[in-house]
């Protein structure tokens, strides 16, 4: 409707007003300064908001010279160019102190109206009266000087380097690195600087559950320390680590049996194991679970039945200790699921993770061979990239609110938000 009472105004001979050109330039992700090129004798200019009509934008006269704007059905997409003129510093007190090529990349809108439809003037209205809105990205930078600086835009659509599809949606499958936001990505590290990408798990597992309670200041949330592995089973200390878990074994005869208590149990049948002198041992290692909410309390050996991954009133949990010199760390030829995970701080000053604590798995019989990514270990702590992943992290819970060494409950919460609108992604992420 604006539109089609311009058109009328610019299609007689005198359409009693001058054309006013406003540009609002984003400077950081969502914030924006606002600049006109209509010069008369005020030193500002109002217009109402695009979106919100009833917020009134305030745009700065300076000297600006806009080419190439043109519309075209034909050859290549328009990429006009901006000149702006930092006038008594205009532009840098408008943008702080920042340097311009970090405005590549962000938005630069083009509104056009008549002078008599701004804000205060006899034509104003809500919507505002105004020519479609053109949304140009800031590309380059073509020139710098004391007194200005030249942009050139492009379309959202010639955007030059950018190829679609911009990131590759697997169903089913996150795409996203892991941990490659996490908050341990901070200022202060000197390898952890930049996020890679959506997902923001902490990379030495640390997580303040929505249902973890609070310091006791009432408003910091109690950070918890959880790890989960690439079968999507909970990693739980045992034997020589920090507050290792109670685990009573299983019998046919067990009392007393409640949600969230371990158990563990003998593996059914025999595996081999592989030991760091080169020998193999048949061997039966010992399996660990979790008890389920939907088991109730107060049950029997005999009504949870025998643990496995079929009984669906338990769920498998993977023991691990503190790594420590002079022990020997298996690994099993038919399945990886019982070779040895440990924790360890890396004391290496050198390495990327240095001073962080990880969790490792074994991939070859090792004693005395400290944990690292090569030959014996690997990342113990991985994600499977599917939602049961994200929300066995995300969704945890500890089973002793306010107790920061307490493990996860079995059943993770099903309404927490998963970051960047869980994936393929439903959030922008630069």
């Amino acid at each position: 409707m604006s539109e089609q009472i311009l058109i009328k105004d610019l299609q007689k001979l005198e359409p009693g007003s001058e054309l006013v050109e406003l540009f609002e330039l984003e400077y950081s992700t969502g914030v924006f300064a606002y600049f006109s090129s209509f010069q008369d004798n005020t030193t500002a200019l109002q217009f109402r908001d695009y979106l919100a009509n009833g917020t009134i934008r305030t745009y700065t006269q300076i000297p600006i010279t806009a080419a190439g704007f043109e519309k075209k059905i034909q050859g290549a997409a328009t990429r006009p160019t901006l000149t702006i003129a930092n006038v008594e510093n205009t532009l840098s007190s408008a943008v702080g102190d920042l340097d311009y090529t970090k405005l590549l990349g962000l938005k630069l809108i083009r509104r056009t109206t008549l002078k008599k439809y701004l804000y205060g003037e006899s034509g104003d209205a809500s919507p505002p009266i105004e020519y479609p809105r053109e949304v140009f990205y800031i590309d380059r930078m073509t020139e710098r000087t004391k007194v200005s600086v030249k942009f050139e835009l492009a379309s959202p659509f010639d955007l030059q380097g950018v190829t679609l599809p911009k990131r590759n949606v697997i169903a089913n499958r996150c795409p996203w690195i892991y941990q490659g936001a996490g908050s341990h990505l901070d200022e202060a590290s000197q390898t952890y600087k930049k996020a890679q990408s959506g997902c923001s798990w902490h990379l030495e597992g640390k997580f303040k559950s929505p249902n973890g309670g609070f310091e006791a200041d009432g408003v910091t949330r109690k950070e918890y320390t959880f790890y989960v592995n690439q079968d999507d089973h909970y990693i739980v200390p045992t034997g020589n680590a920090s507050n290792p878990i109670t685990a009573t074994t299983y019998s046919n005869g067990l009392t007393g049996i409640d949600p969230n208590e371990y158990l563990k149990s003998t593996h059914a049948t025999a595996l081999t194991r592989l030991n760091p002198d080169g020998t193999t041992t048949s061997n039966s290692p010992l399996e660990f679970w979790q008890v389920k909410l939907n088991a109730g309390t107060g049950q029997t050996g005999a009504q949870l039945g025998v643990p496995s991954d079929s009984n669906l009133k338990v769920i498998r949990v993977i023991p691990y200790t503190l790594w420590a010199t002079n022990t020997d760390y298996h690994t099993f030829a038919e399945n990886d699921l019982f070779n040895s995970y440990i924790i360890h701080t890396d004391d290496v000053n050198t390495s990327p993770t240095f001073q962080k604590t990880l969790i490792w798995k074994a991939k070859k019989p090792s004693r005395n061979i400290k944990p690292a990514h090569g030959e014996y270990w690997e990342r113990g702590d991985v994600c499977s990239k599917s939602l049961t992943g994200c929300k066995k992290r995300f969704g945890a819970v500890p089973i002793t609110t306010g107790s920061a060494s307490s493990t996860a409950t079995a059943e993770p919460l099903t309404n927490v938000v998963i970051p960047f609108g869980g994936f393929p992604g439903a959030k922008g992420f630069s």
